[in-house]
Formats: structure tokens, sequence, C-alpha cells
């Protein structure tokens, strides 16, 4: 790594937000650097991206398949917010082996613990230490979007004061949950975002920055029960949504993918089921999906879906019937995987950009892994 390094996840930024606001900074990137359009992993949740991206490996490496941890033995699960789930060391890491300083910026909390090994500096937004309070000012509330800008300004705050080597800063999705590319609050937003991130260019124009997304957005109309749908044909089943996470107000643990557990003698029939009922893009058995979409065999279910575009799977018993009407913007599926990448002094060429985890994968750091590719699912 030849260059002080700025990595940024802006979470939940999906292409089509570009198409409605003005981003006179990330058009200047594009200009002097290179933008592309690329893939995020499945399923497109939190976890499983910024592990994706912060390691520069797929699931099958890092282990996470999901925000959320279920063993089918006992039916009990967690949330994934501590870094004893990943199985691949992240960059910041393997920049701290080097003898490089590190910091991680986190919008989430849920992040900091899960991210932050190898970091010499980290905290997040949402319990932010007194001295970047003291700094910055006091950050927002999680669910709102002034954190991201408070975050944005942390993060020069942190350049400036402890000259990091690398640093990975993500940031929050909650307006793209809340509002549509079209919307004026999501034009503002996305304006403000590019705003700050002009002004971190401006003032260290000699680093290289890599910005990302972790997943994409898109409304959803259609919320489906699987375990009801299920349970009518006399197939008990467990769902984990990977989506499933505490930030509950953002998509009521909704989205487009879901794990299925069944007995073996009900797998090949659920999987029949399955694929004729409207509203399912696709189901694949775990063997299928390992191979696919480089999962961790040993933490998805016994089949894997993927939604339809307007379609999200929802908790058991959450929505009161099998099929319902919902209305919110989520992701997790297969239509909100593609994510947009920039480049300002990158040390790789734009053409080996095709994922998210090439801003990791790209750089030049110790013990890096040159994986295979994954099938990308449009």
């Amino acid at each position: 790594m030849r260059r002080k390094t700025v990595l940024i996840c802006l979470d939940g930024l999906d292409p089509e937000y570009l198409e409605t606001a003005r981003t006179p900074s990330l058009d200047a990137v594009a200009h002097v650097g290179f933008f592309t359009v690329g893939h995020g992993v499945l399923p497109s949740v939190t976890n499983v991206n910024n592990a994706s991206i912060l390691t520069g490996t797929f699931p099958e490496t890092h282990g996470i398949a999901s925000n959320y941890w279920y063993d089918p033995v006992t039916g009990q699960g967690r949330f994934i917010e501590t870094a004893e789930y990943l199985r691949a060391p992240t960059a910041l890491e393997r920049a701290a082996r080097a003898g490089l300083r590190t910091a991680l910026l986190v919008t989430k909390e849920k992040l900091l613990h899960f991210l932050g090994r190898g970091a010499m500096i980290a905290f997040s937004a949402e319990r932010p230490p007194a001295e970047a309070v003291q700094a910055v000012g006091a950050p927002a509330s999680i669910y709102s979007a002034e954190i991201d800008y408070w975050q944005l300004r942390a993060l020069r705050w942190v350049l400036r004061t402890y000259d990091p080597d690398l640093i990975y800063c993500s940031t929050t999705d909650y307006v793209m949950h809340k509002h549509g590319p079209e919307s004026a609050e999501a034009i503002r937003h996305i304006e403000t975002l590019d705003a700050l991130l002009g002004e971190l260019l401006e003032t260290f124009p000699e680093h290289q920055v890599l910005i990302t997304a972790d997943h994409g957005m898109r409304d959803k109309t259609i919320g489906l029960d699987l375990v009801a749908l299920l349970g009518e044909r006399g197939l008990p089943a467990a769902f984990v949504p990977p989506i499933k996470d505490r930030y509950v107000v953002h998509h009521d643990n909704m989205g487009g993918a879901g794990y299925l557990y069944l007995a073996p003698e009900w797998v090949a029939e659920a999987l029949a089921l399955l694929r004729e009922t409207e509203g399912i893009e696709a189901v694949y058995l775990r063997e299928e999906a390992v191979e696919r979409f480089r999962l961790p065999a040993d933490r998805i279910g016994d089949l894997f879906v993927l939604a339809s575009p307007e379609t999200v799977f929802a908790e058991p018993g959450s929505i009161g019937s099998t099929r319902a009407a919902v209305r919110l913007r989520s992701h997790g599926g297969a239509y909100e995987a593609g994510v947009p990448i920039w480049g300002y002094r990158a040390e790789a060429s734009p053409e080996q950009f095709r994922w998210n985890l090439d801003i990791v994968r790209l750089l030049d750091l110790p013990d890096a892994e040159e994986p295979r590719t994954a099938t990308p699912m449009r």
C-alpha cells in the first residue's frame, strides 16, 4: 500500500440514487479516477457485505452469511455483533501487523466490535467517545440523516488528528430505507453526503480514496411468511432472515432473502412448493447456494430462498397470514446487490473492480488471498 488509504462504505447507496441527486464531488472522482457499478455479495445485507469489503473475501472465507447466527440443533440464535464470528483477518488486522496505523469509524454500534480487530482507533457514531464529541459536536439519533453527516466530519477529524495509514468508515442506511431516489429527502441527503466527501477530498488530496456500498435498496409491497406457507402443507420449518438485526425501524426484519431449516425428509417437497410460489425468484439447496454464491455451508439453511423484486420474507407470524400487503423499502435479495464503486488515486486499474470487496482485495497488504469469482445474480 503505497498511499495512505481511506475506505468508505455508504450503506444502502443504491445506484438509482445517483440518477436524481447532483453529486459534483463524486462526479469529479469519476473523472479523475474511476466509477463503475459492481456487485455486492448475497445475501445483500450489512454484516455480510461489510465483512466481505473489509476482509476482501467472499462469505465462504470470512464465514458471515447473515446479520444473525442461528443454531438449528438448539433452535436458538443471536445477533452477530462481535468478531468471534469472523474467520478471516480484516484489512485493519493485516495493516496493523505490517506496522501501519489503522482506524475504524462506523455509524452503527453493532459493527464496532464486529469489525474492530486490528483498529488502533475505533468508535461508532451511535456511542462516540468524549474526545470526538468535543471535536465534532454531539451526533444525532441513529435513526436520522444527520448522524451520517457527523460521521463524515468525524472521519476528517480522525484523519487530521491521528493520521492513520488505513481507515475504514461505514455509514447507515436509514434515509434509503425511508425515502426513495425521487424524494426530496433522499436527494438532499445524497447531495449533503457528496458535499462532505468533497471537503474530505480537498483536505486530503494525496490519499487513496475508495468508496462503495454494501447493498442497494428497493420498494417492497408484498410480504410472504415462508413458515406459514410450508405449514399449510404440513412441512415444519424454521426461518432465519439474514437481514435480522436490532435496527428494526429500518426494515422490520423483512428482506429479500431467507434461510429455511427443515428435516431431511421434507426438503424435496418444500423445494418443489417454493419454486412454484409467486413472489419467490429462486430457491437453492445448501450445496447449490454454497457453490453459486460462495456461502459457508455450516452457517446457512437447508434452503436459500431469494425473493422477487417487490417481495420480502417476513418472520413467522409477523404479518398475520401467509401473504400480505406491506409498505417498506428493504434489501437482502439479488435485486439489491448492485453497488457503486469509486476510486481516487487508486493503485489498481478500474477494470479490476467488479465487486465491492475489491476495494480491499486489491490493496497491497500482507496475507492477501486471491479468490476465485462468484456468480452474480441479476
